[in-house]
């Protein structure tokens, strides 16, 4: 999956920034729920492969698979301390969202193990139908 782009209609932002853009990009449907199950299948694989769950970075990291987030979010008027700490934050309100769908589980400041949630049905059946 890539970063989603920042091409929402449903409403106007005050201020246009390039991590707000790539959070609204991410989660906006029918990406949005795409994406979740993603996170979701990915969480179960990791359990069945490992026997635990991926820290939060590591399902970041495979749901995006990208190298160089500088690259993916370019955000020339911010210094590398506030590209990190913005990148942190979406990062959080992803993990934040996929947990409040369901996909996967993840309670903060209980350990720094994502563990599997609920996957939408017709997720199941389409990814049954493609193998």
């Amino acid at each position: 999956m890539s970063v989603g782009e920042d091409h929402y209609e449903s409403f106007a932002t005050a201020v246009e920034d390039p991590y707000f853009g790539a959070l609204l990009g991410t989660i906006d449907e029918p990406g949005g729920t795409a994406t979740a199950n993603q996170a979701g299948f990915l969480t179960r694989a990791w359990w069945d492969s490992y026997g635990t769950g991926p820290t939060c970075a590591e399902l970041i990291g495979a749901v995006f698979e990208v190298d160089d987030w500088d690259d993916a979010i370019e955000d020339p008027n911010r210094t590398l301390l506030q590209r990190h700490e913005q990148l942190d934050l979406l990062h959080r309100w992803l993990i934040s969202y996929w947990s409040r769908l369901g996909t996967i589980s993840f309670i903060p400041g209980h350990d720094d193990i994502v563990r599997p949630g609920r996957i939408d049905p017709a997720a199941l059946r389409s990814t049954a139908g493609s193998e």
